[in-house]
This record gives structure tokens, sequence and C-alpha cells, in this order.
């Protein structure tokens, strides 16, 4: 009897064990049918852009356009040839527009290497100003130190779209007219950098 009882008990805890394994193999399997998930995607960056144009006035001139750190060779803004004793001078205008997407600081300057060459050069005066302001008055062309420059509503920076318009005047000094001036025979040439910084 007590036999046949140890059996029962046996058979039945086998019975039960198998119930319990099978109840977790079905409730694991569930578990594993429900999921959750949360995505973050499109995560993702570009830098900005600093580029600008540079139009000097006057017919037959089209807008010069920077690249991101380059330099571009743009139109002359001044220029006279065959001057004698009468000439009074010469002008014109460059206006640059911030093209890019980063608010920037502009500045005027003589490229590195590039000092205006000619013995012409020191019987001219150089003046660069726009409405509000005078940026350089030289007698004698010089090199240009690095100059700030305004925008149009008289700030240091600038924010896209913004633009200013730069006036050049080269008139003669004094000297450039008197006689046997040595300015005759004399030519000068310089080169004017408009650097941007985002």
């Amino acid at each position: 009897m007590e036999t046949r009882k140890s059996k029962r008990s046996l058979r039945l805890a086998l019975v039960l064990g198998a119930a319990v394994a099978g109840s977790a193999l079905v409730g694991w399997g569930g578990l594993a049918a429900w999921q959750a998930y949360t995505q973050n995607a499109g995560n993702a960056f570009s830098a900005g852009s600093v580029t600008h144009t540079n139009l000097v006035a006057g017919a037959g001139h089209t807008a010069c356009t920077s690249g991101n750190a380059t330099t571009t060779i743009c139109d002359v803004i001044v220029t006279g040839a065959n001057l004698d004793y009468s000439w009074l001078g010469v002008s014109n205008t460059v206006t640059i527009t911030d093209t890019g997407s980063l608010p920037s600081t502009f500045e005027l300057s003589t490229p590195t290497g590039d000092a205006p060459t000619g013995g012409l050069c020191s019987y001219l005066n150089l003046e660069v100003s726009d409405a509000n302001n005078t940026y350089g008055d030289q007698a004698g062309v010089g090199t240009i130190g690095a100059t700030t420059l305004d925008n149009a509503s008289n700030a240091g920076s600038w924010a896209q779209g913004q633009a200013n318009t730069f006036n050049f005047d080269v008139t003669p000094t004094a000297a450039f007219g008197a006689p046997e001036s040595g300015a005759m025979g004399q030519s000068c040439s310089f080169a004017v950098l408009f650097t941007q910084a985002g």
C-alpha cells in the first residue's frame, strides 16, 4: 500500500512538474510575442556655409561669388591709364553681400605677399569708405592692414543677405602735378582682399 502511495505521489509530482514547466514555456513564449520599441532616427549634422558676392559698379561687371574657404579673383574696382598733370582722380564702388548661412564678419586688407607695386603709388591717395565710416585714408597707396568692415546698418556682424557698398576714391597727391614730377612714366598696381569669417 505504501509503495502504491509513493508511486502515486511520484506520478503526481512528475505531472505537476511537467505542468509547471509547460506553463513556464507558454508564459515565456507569450512574453516574446509582446514587444515595444522606441526609435530616434535621423540624427544628423551639417556645417553652415561662409560665402559672399562681390559686385563692382558699372556696365559690364557681373557678381563675383566666393566659395567656402577659397579666394576668387573679381573685377578691377578702379583703374586709370595715360594720366596727365590735370588728372583729378577716379572713384568707384564695390558691393559686398553675405550669401552664406552663418553670421559673419568682414575685413578689408591687402592680400598677403601682394603689396602695392610701382613708383606712382607714392603719388596717389586712396580712401575707402561707406555711408557711415571711413576705413582707410592713405597719402600714398600702401599696404592696407586688416580693417573690420560694417554692414549697411553700421554693425560689425553680418547676417545672411546683409550687404554694404564701399567707395574707393583714388586721387593725386599735391606732388603728382608738380613740374618735373617723378610721377611721369610711373605706374601703380594694388590688390584689395575682402575676407569673410563665419
